[in-house]
This record gives structure tokens, sequence and C-alpha cells, in this order.
């Protein structure tokens, strides 16, 4: 199915009196209608919800929105299922994917906290169901916890596909060795600890069984008791594959090409990495709930150890969350895409502010212009609306040309009408809109672009995010 008409889409009201809280009522109608693109100027008119929705082919979606450490409003649209045509509601459960990762981690905290675990000592001191092979790798370094929550272990195995309704499932200790019915390779350490930053799910699962081997518990089990149950996260479980009195509220899965996920949705024996069951409300109050850490006032974790998570490792990466900055704004976050699933997690470190959003399809674009909406209506810092300039007739008369970066990518610039236009082989044309200070910028790109012109001719520059710049060529034009 290629396409997926809006007529379709069903709105869901939140829970009775969530949506209108403090008069957010008025605030959802405007973020309903201002889905916006990567980069937004003024004058612009945003997409609605149930257009943006038929255009990828999401079935459903669920927004939660954090204001002043609280989530203020949680709202659901359109269909948890479309072959029974069941709408999603307040306690429809979707896949996080590796959202699951940051939760994971702040139950780890929450044992370090305890005393069950340390943050820096070996694994294999610890862990007894399993243990982490030793080779050349480890013995120069070993594993840690802050290796495995910051990705810095050395692990391999970058992410899991899941098990099909019907497949055997592998047990825990079968994922690690890559044996049974496992669909992924044993999770090892092929680089020496600590001296590279590589995403790893495996590091998770190795996280995971330790977990389950100083808890004496089952991972779902410790982590309903020490993190969703406390937080409230009410709907949430990491139970794999999911029990009769949950399945029954869990949405189905939808694939990039909008085909159903065959057998409705995969079960994930690696829950710590991609195995979380849950609601944007709930993802929402765990996100609350660490900025209310960072601040010295939850009631579940220390703020010295919810700082942990957001203390850079490596790569702009702590331990469970990535590190963003938006226009020197700190955020906290985490994507995730599971079969037929993604969600998205995102909260200012210290404004306590933020999102998060579920969607059973493959289609994150959504989940982004979803974001942008709500930062905009609400003011978030970093999230700019750019005012179109009246564009250069420099840019018109030099600027054209074909440039290269490398063998593998070169783009035209063209002008047009007065109007600049990048494309890049086998695209289609974006046009550059000037904002002055010699900068341009295309809607779906963040990157300002810069011409400067030098001895041998006009040069191209991708500006990046810590002010450097990424330099093309213009070619000669034979």
């Amino acid at each position: 199915m290629k396409s997926f008409s809006a007529a379709l889409l069903v709105l869901v009201a939140a829970p009775t009196g969530l949506a209108a809280e403090a008069g957010h009522g008025e605030r959802i109608a405007r973020v309903e209608g201002a889905l916006r693109p990567a980069v937004t100027f003024e004058g612009d008119q945003g997409w609605t919800i149930q257009e943006r929705m038929g255009h990828y082919g999401v079935p459903g979606v669920g927004i939660a929105v954090i204001q002043n450490f609280e989530v203020v409003w949680f709202k659901t649209y359109g269909l948890a299922d479309r072959e029974t045509g069941d709408p999603v509601g307040p306690s429809t459960l979707f896949q996080a994917g590796s959202v699951s990762k940051p939760v994971a981690a702040f139950g780890a905290l929450k044992l370090v906290e305890e005393g069950k675990l340390t943050l820096d000592g070996d694994v294999n001191d610890r862990l007894t169901s399993w243990r982490v092979p030793e080779n050349d790798h480890t013995s120069e370094q070993k594993v840690t916890l802050t290796r495995l929550l910051s990705h810095t272990a050395g692990m391999t195995v970058h992410g899991f596909p899941g098990y099909a309704a019907g497949d055997p499932v592998p047990t825990l200790v079968e994922v690690l060795d890559g044996s049974g019915p496992a669909n992924t390779a044993a999770i090892r350490v092929d680089m020496v600890p600590g001296t590279a930053w590589r995403y790893s799910g495996g590091g998770y699962t190795v996280a995971q069984q330790l977990m389950i081997d100083v808890a004496g518990r089952s991972f779902p089990d410790l982590m309903a008791e020490r993190v969703l149950d406390p937080i409230g996260m009410k709907h949430s479980t990491f139970e794999n594959p999911l029990p009769p009195r949950r399945l029954q509220h869990a949405a189905a899965g939808y694939l990039p090409d909008n085909a159903a996920v065959v057998g409705k949705r995969h079960t994930y024996p690696e829950m710590a990495a991609a195995g979380l069951w849950t609601t944007a409300e709930d993802l929402a109050r765990f996100a609350a709930e660490v900025q209310r850490a960072l601040h010295g006032s939850s009631k579940v974790l220390s703020r010295a150890l919810a700082e942990k998570m957001v203390e850079p490792i490596e790569s702009d990466f702590g331990r469970g969350f990535a590190l963003l900055t938006f226009d020197e704004a700190p955020y906290f976050g985490h994507n995730g895409w599971d079969e037929g699933f993604c969600a998205s997690l995102l909260g200012h470190r210290s404004a306590g502010y933020g999102i998060a959003v579920t969607i059973n399809s493959n289609h994150p674009a959504l989940m982004s212009e979803i974001t942008r909406a709500v930062a905009q209506e609400y003011g978030w810092a970093g999230y700019k609306i750019y005012r179109k300039r009246d564009l250069p007739e420099i840019a018109v008369q030099r600027y054209p040309g074909r440039y290269r970066y490398n063998a593998e990518t070169a783009f035209t610039i063209s002008a047009e009408g007065g109007r600049l236009f990048l494309q890049y082989v086998g695209g289609s044309p974006e046009e550059l809109l000037y904002i002055g200070d010699g900068r341009y910028m295309r809607r779906e790109r963040t990157a300002p672009i810069t011409f400067t012109e030098e001895q041998d001719g006009v040069v191209f520059h991708f500006v990046l995010d810590d002010g450097g710049l990424q330099t093309h060529e213009r070619l000669p034009a034979d």
C-alpha cells in the first residue's frame, strides 16, 4: 500500500482534562496545523498532521508534550491496526525501538545507586550467567557499565531485527553467543574498550544480562520495579512477547513501503536495546523524571547519577542519551526503530520541556516534523525561523556550475527565474534561499551554505555544527 488516505484518520482525544489543561487546547490545534520541514521561513504555511500522516502512510501517532517538568498534554491520532480499523487510544502500546536504551540505562544507574553495580568496574566481576569472552582487546582495557551504556565498550552488533510471529525466539545467552535460533552474530569485543565510539545494541544486551544477574530478577520485572512503576509509566512493559492482557492493546506495525509487518509485530528478547512497549505519554513521563532528577527533585534517581546520563563520554553521547545542541541550547534524546514502529524522545537538559512521539510505521521524518511544530509553538531554544532576503545578484551571475566534494559526491548549482537551485545527480532541485550574511539555506537541510571567491574560482561550503566548513570545489566548465 503506497498511500494512506487522510480520510481514514480517526482522531482520538487524550484522557479527560489532560489535553485542555492550562489552556493547551488552542495550542494543540495550532501544532496540528503547523508541521514543518527542517528549515522554516517567516510566512511559511505548515502542513496539518492529517496531511503528513497521509503523505507518509503512517496509520497511527501518539504525541505527549512536557512543560515545566510535567506532561501537560497527550493526544493520539489514527489507527492502531489498519486491518481491524481499531483507533489509537491513550493505552495503545507502541514499540519504542532504541528509545528502550535510555530507559534501560536509567534502570542500570538505579542499580548503581543501590550498590549492586559500579560504573567503571569490569562487568565480568558481576556477570554470572554469561561472561564477556576475553581477548587481546580486553587485555588492555575492560568492558565497564559506563562503556556499555555510552557505546564505547568496543562491542559488535549494531542492532536487532527481532523475531517474526511464529519464529523461534532465542534465549538471551543464545543472542549473546549468536547461537541457536539467534538471527544476529555473536556479541564480542573487537576493538579496545574505551578507545572509540561505535553504536552497539550488542553492548546494551550485555548490560541486560548484567542487570539480570545482579538483581536476580527477570528484566521486565526489575525494570517495572525500579523504573516503570515508580515513574508512573503505567502502560509500559519490557515483556517480549507480550502476554495476552497486554497484547490486546498493542498496535500493529507497518514497514517503510507501508506493507504490514507479517504477524503484526516482532518479538525482541534484546529488551534493553529494543524491547520496550510504551505510549508517548509514558515516554514523556520518563523524560520529565530525568529532567527532575537533573534538578535534584526526583524521588526515583539521585541528581548525581542523573547527571551521569547526560555527561559526555564520546561522540556527543552520554550513558544512555544522545546529547544534542541546537544553536547552543542543550538537549538530551534518542530515536528508535523496530520493525514497523518508530519513536522519538527529546528533552531540554535544564528548562523542563520536551516531547515524545510514537508511530506504528517506519517513517521517522513525520516525528521530526511534529517535534518542530511543538518547538515553534512553545518557543523552544535553538529552533529558528529564518527571514528570506533578496537574492544577491552575484549569486545568479557567478555561482551556477558543477561542484564536487569527492569522487562520489557531485551536484549542480543552477539559476532559473532569478532563483538559485542545488541538485545532486539523480535528485530533485532544491532551492537555495538567502538569509543574509552570505548564507543560504535549503528547506530540508539545517546546514547553512556559503560561497567564496578564490583565485581559482568559486568555492562552495557547508557550514558544520562546530563552525567548520565542508568544501566543494567548482569544476571547470568543460
